[in-house]
């Protein structure tokens, strides 16, 4: 398979992905599937959604790195923009290379004992995987407009969606009635995948604990934002404004 990276630079959300709920564990660079260009709008961009919010951001319609909704797309830990096989402390390029107890941040630090303090609390565009992989036209979404897509929605849990065998969660925008679809896509820790959930990273680290950072964590009958260990290998989805 091609590299992840030189696949997708210069397309605003790549195109590589696995079924939702399949058995089988997701390759941590997206998917066994080679990836496809898909239809761009006149924006240059690939589709995406205006769910009407207060901000007049509009999201990508899927993963970054999948080809449908369904499709579980690519893995990142958060501040890194390449897939790897194992998210683990040793290999997280944003630290030191210790294990868990010796860890110490190398950049996105607020808390002088986990690393050298430069009270950066959202990724610049370096260290965005949408951002870089678009050139730009694509970004990942911050904590605040994760909350404001949440609110701005209803939501409810989709069975065995377009009669495939799995699940979905859908937002229906209580402005527009436009909808946005998300996969049961799971994430990584370390080489283990968890799986019948939804996870997305935001862009920001945790103030005062430079080891986490947000993200969003959807499940059938509830969602909502949570911080998490930035070593983990969780699924993108991108923002982009209209």
């Amino acid at each position: 398979m091609k590299k992840f990276k030189n696949v997708v630079l210069g397309l605003a959300v790549a195109l590589m992905g696995t079924a939702c709920n399949s058995t089988e564990k997701p390759a941590a660079n997206g998917n066994q599937n080679e990836p496809q260009q898909e239809q761009q709008n006149e924006k240059g961009n690939a589709d995406c959604v205006d769910l009407g919010l207060p901000s007049g951001k509009i999201w990508a319609t899927c993963n970054l790195g999948a080809n449908t909704p369904e499709e579980y797309g690519t893995y990142f830990a958060w501040g890194e923009v390449e897939p790897k096989k194992e998210y683990e402390w040793t290999n997280y390029k944003l630290g030191n290379g210790e294990t868990d107890s010796k860890i110490k941040m190398t950049k996105y630090c607020s808390h002088s004992k986990r690393g050298e303090v430069d009270n950066l609390l959202q990724l610049e565009a370096a260290d965005d995987a949408a951002a870089t992989l678009s050139a730009g036209k694509w970004r990942i979404p911050t904590k605040e407009e994760w909350e404001e897509l949440l609110d701005g929605c209803t939501w409810e849990w989709v069975k065995n969606y377009n009669g495939k065998g799995f699940d979905m969660k859908k937002g229906t925008s209580k402005t527009n009635g436009n909808t946005i679809l998300f996969p049961f896509s799971g994430y990584y820790n370390g080489t283990a995948f968890i799986k019948d959930e939804i996870e997305f990273w935001t862009a920001n680290q945790k103030a005062d604990n430079g080891l986490e950072a947000y993200y969003v964590r959807m499940l059938t009958h509830n969602q909502s934002t949570k911080n998490g260990l930035r070593k983990q290998g969780m699924p993108i989805r991108a923002v982009t404004n209209k």
